[in-house]
């Protein structure tokens, strides 16, 4: 029950923030369609904006910079004066003491040196920002190419439903055909039995391939957080936006890994990271180095003996505290043997993180290359798969071919078509990889997604 009013909620959500967005822009939300249907139709745009919106790991992201400014504001709180105001009213019954009594302080103090400390926990709180903002664009960057790849892996599985279902389809004409011939005499019962065998396979292969795509649908709509028994229909073929071959043969142009540091939000989270060790090392060293404070208070007291008349006493006081460090058993300075390490260690991380970049981008242009590669080798494969099975039919009409002939043609088309579809999703996903690694996946992916924009291109 709690799934199914999470999945109202959510459907409601999306409707009314769609129409509320109509007259600005096209609504790239998973809408609902008219009332005697009954999937809801969602576009690869929607999917990646729904997902950004709802997935729980980027949630749990913005919660995280959420953290990082709290924290930043108690680091920086340091750095200001501490007010403090104080009552306390005491009732007594001794000679020596007035029978009622009143006081009220007002008390203030300032850190004026601690070495370094409060300044450098204020930059790394600031630090610790940029470091979850830039987390945050890594995740929401990691979402939407998950999301890619799903929704492209069910338009490849819903490709080999129709392969399937048409292999089936021809298997059950020939099936037709052939029992009047058998019953004419022109045919026998031997080939009756074949394409009866050809038939059943082609059933359990296009059995098999529906339960795939149910998977795959139900993995879509995990990660757009709707209930896994929601039937869905994507808007979109597995070919949409591809590039050309000669598009990804133009190499890398200079300064073009420097503009993928900047984007990369992993490798920026990493930087951040060296510079909050550098500021923990001046955190550690200022336990070796005195620190100054001044505070200051003002105190009104009122007392009564009794009487009607009564006497008040004003007092304030001010003190200026050294604090000089001595000996403290070794505890600062493995502080600062520690946070040393600790930035080496960060700093190594980076370079990693640099070095894994500049291999993921050769890898990822040399992947996508080789996708398309292999979908143009696909696209040449079924043609030639299709000519073949219209030879085989001929030949066979007119005796020259066997049935055999037929069969093992029919066969190769439906392996044919699979293929390309399979080439088209790797196609599709590589291309997704290389936006990721160039840290614009989220940029790319809407506006290849864009109707608007497909259709300004196209023009």
């Amino acid at each position: 029950m709690m799934k199914t009013s999470h999945a109202a909620a959510l459907v409601l959500g999306l409707t009314l923030l769609s129409s509320a967005a109509r007259a600005a822009e096209p609504d790239v939300r998973p809408s609902i369609p008219k009332r005697n249907s009954e999937a809801i139709i969602i576009t690869m745009n929607s999917a990646i904006v729904t997902a950004l919106n709802e997935n729980l790991t980027v949630l749990t992201a913005q919660e995280e910079v959420e953290r990082a400014k709290g924290q930043s504001r108690t680091a920086s709180a340091a750095m200001n004066p501490y007010l403090s105001l104080q009552g306390q009213g005491n009732a007594y019954d001794m000679a020596t003491r007035p029978d009622n009594e009143v006081l009220a302080k007002a008390l203030v103090s300032q850190t004026l040196y601690s070495g370094g400390k409060n300044s450098a926990a204020a930059a790394q709180g600031r630090l610790g920002i940029k470091k979850a903002e830039h987390s945050l664009a890594d995740t929401r960057e990691s979402v939407a190419a998950t999301v890619w790849n799903a929704f492209c892996e069910v338009l490849y599985r819903e490709a080999v439903l129709r392969t399937t279902r048409n292999a089936l389809d021809y298997y059950i004409n020939a099936e037709k055909e052939l029992e009047k011939r058998v019953e004419f005499g022109l045919s026998t019962n031997l080939d009756l039995t074949r394409i009866r065998q050809q038939k059943e396979n082609a059933r359990a292969e296009h059995i098999s391939a529906g339960n795939n795509l149910e998977a795959a649908s139900i993995e879509l709509c995990r990660l757009l957080r709707l209930p896994p028994d929601i039937k869905i229909a994507l808007s979109g073929e597995l070919d949409d936006g591809l590039p050309t071959l000669e598009a990804t043969r133009q190499g890398l142009q200079p300064g073009f890994l420097e503009r993928v540091l900047e984007r990369r939000g992993d490798y920026q989270a990493l930087k951040n990271a060296v510079d909050v060790q550098k500021k923990q090392i001046v955190i550690a060293k200022s336990g070796m180095k005195p620190t100054v404070s001044l505070s200051g208070g003002y105190r009104f007291g009122y007392s009564a003996n009794g009487t009607a008349a009564g006497t008040s006493k004003d007092e304030w006081s001010a003190s200026l505290t050294l604090d000089v460090p001595l000996y403290d058993g070794g505890a600062a300075s493995g502080s600062v043997k520690s946070a040393r390490a600790a930035l080496a260690q960060a700093e190594n991380a980076l370079l990693a993180k640099e070095e894994s970049i500049k291999a993921e981008l050769a890898d990822s242009w040399l992947s996508l290359q080789n996708a398309l590669e292999a979908l143009s080798a696909g696209q040449v494969n079924l043609k030639l798969a299709q000519d073949s099975l219209r030879y085989a039919e001929s030949g066979y009409k007119e005796g020259v071919n066997t049935q055999l002939d037929v069969l093992q043609a029919r066969s190769d088309l439906t392996a044919a078509a699979q293929k390309l579809s399979g080439y088209q999703r790797d196609s599709r996903v590589a291309q997704a990889r290389m936006w990721q690694v160039q840290g614009l996946m989220l940029e790319r992916a809407l506006a290849s997604s864009d109707p608007v924009k497909s259709n300004t291109k196209k023009k």
